[in-house]
């Protein structure tokens, strides 16, 4: 799957260089094996530039609302209708709800779109989105703001299925690039690190910045403050409970023949 976006001849220049009436942008969400259109969803009143990120079954994209005087983002979340009915919950387990019928483009599959739109207070320069090794890890979307700063955003926090308060927004976002800039910032490439929990993130322009940072928190790693010896106690009284409780058990069975 391809995301594209196009934008009406007048509205191809500078913000503002043409009237509402006259800017179209239509994003596109095709298949790229036998081209056909999964989806299609017309802006009027708007124009770029258009910075997305596709990733899984979704997009996020950016662009500025002529009628509204303010950026906007959107996303669009894509499904397979053709596997909504399947309930054996027995396949699920086992890992065999995909082997009923082969899956090819040229079926042409069921899909669904659901989509949402957000107020978005950011000039953008780039777009990126977090990956870890086995996709597990809840996404970030990594925004480079026209301030030349990396803004890390939860995509649940712009899912399609409820709207989120600019407050919202505000509490939640967070600088991946703290109080520096990367200078001339160009772009974000993210890869994945060898914990699940941790997503490699370089920012690159006239600046290069890197770091690490883990969307879901450090979960598959142990604290730098992390009480070992305590660990190290515990472990021993729960051998120790064990022991007991057997020698006990034993102790019971032996009386109970006895009797």
């Amino acid at each position: 799957m391809v995301f594209v976006a196009t934008v009406s001849p007048k509205a191809s220049g500078p913000i503002g260089s043409a009237t509402p009436d006259e800017s179209v942008l239509v994003v596109y969400l095709i298949d790229t094996v036998t081209g056909r259109i999964l989806h299609r969803m017309t802006h009027l009143g708007s124009q770029g530039p258009v910075h997305a990120v596709l990733s899984e079954n979704w997009v996020v994209y950016h662009y500025f609302n002529l009628r509204a005087h303010r950026y906007e983002m959107s996303v669009i979340e894509i499904y397979d209708q053709s596997r909504a009915e399947n309930k054996d919950v027995l396949k699920l387990i086992v890992g065999k709800h995909n082997l009923t019928a082969p899956v090819s483009s040229y079926s042409r599959p069921e899909v669904t779109t659901k989509s949402q739109s957000y107020f978005f207070t950011h000039s953008v320069k780039a777009i990126s989105v977090t990956s870890t090794a086995k996709g597990i890890t809840s996404k970030h979307l990594l925004i480079g703001t026209i301030g030349d700063q990396v803004l890390a955003l939860d995509k649940r926090f712009v899912d399609q299925e409820g709207p989120l308060t600019l407050h919202k927004l505000r509490k939640r976002r967070s600088y991946v690039t703290h109080a520096f800039k990367v200078e001339g910032l160009r772009g974000i490439e993210t890869v994945p690190a060898k914990l699940e929990s941790t997503s490699l993130v370089f920012a690159y322009g006239v600046d290069l910045f890197y770091t690490r940072i883990a969307p879901s928190r450090t979960y598959d790693s142990l604290t730098e403050d992390f009480n070992y010896a305590l660990l190290l106690l515990t472990i021993v009284a729960l051998v120790v409970a064990i022991f007991v409780t057997w020698v006990l058990s034993e102790r019971k069975d032996l009386q109970e023949k006895w009797r």
